[in-house]
């Protein structure tokens, strides 16, 4: 037995690291020898079955702490704009100039923008799956999509299509698809 393999199976023995980059630090305190070389030989450790080497596993946060701000910034940050959006339209005055284009600004995002990109978020909820350019490209097309088959729809009830109607029939369909987005983002963590 070397003196190295000696040092990593008394180190295992004594410390109990909890993982590989640990053992090696350990080691690397009590003997001068390379990174590789400590690789090396706690490979050489494992074929000879001396040491187990078991794939890192992750934990799957519960649901609550996966909706914490912390985690889930885009969906808080979209209910944010949405709950702006709705205020700014509602209760911001048309006839007051520098005020007015808040308003033109939140409703021009919310007609434009947060539904499609909710659908989107649903559509492609692994962040890798599209780049920044694309996903903007994708939330702008079906945003007008969205919101022009909500105009559709309302236009055909008795009840019409009017700001009081559109408002809440798109500031709803933005809610369920966050909530939809989010949901498979959790599952697929």
């Amino acid at each position: 037995m070397s003196s190295l393999e000696t040092v990593i199976l008394d180190v295992l023995e004594t410390k109990q690291p909890k993982n590989v980059k640990e053992l090696i630090h350990l080691v690397q305190q009590q003997v001068d020898a390379t990174l590789d070389e400590i690789e090396q030989e706690i490979k050489k450790l494992h074929k000879k079955e001396l040491v187990a080497l078991e794939e890192p596993t992750l934990q799957k946060q519960d649901f609550i702490s996966f909706v914490s701000p912390r985690n889930s910034r885009w969906f808080w940050l979209l209910i944010g704009i949405s709950l702006l959006s709705f205020v700014s339209i509602l209760f911001l005055p048309e006839t007051q100039i520098p005020v007015s284009y808040l308003r033109y600004i939140f409703g021009f995002v919310l007609v434009a923008f947060l539904p499609g990109y909710c659908l989107t978020e649903t559509l492609f909820p692994i962040q890798t799956a599209l780049d920044l350019i694309e996903r903007i490209t994708f939330s702008i097309g079906l945003s007008f999509a969205i919101t022009a088959l909500v105009g559709l729809f309302l236009s055909f009830t008795p009840i019409g299509l009017t700001l009081a109607t559109a408002l809440p029939a798109l500031g709803s369909i933005v809610i369920i698809l966050a909530m939809v987005a989010l949901t498979r983002k959790y599952k697929l963590q």
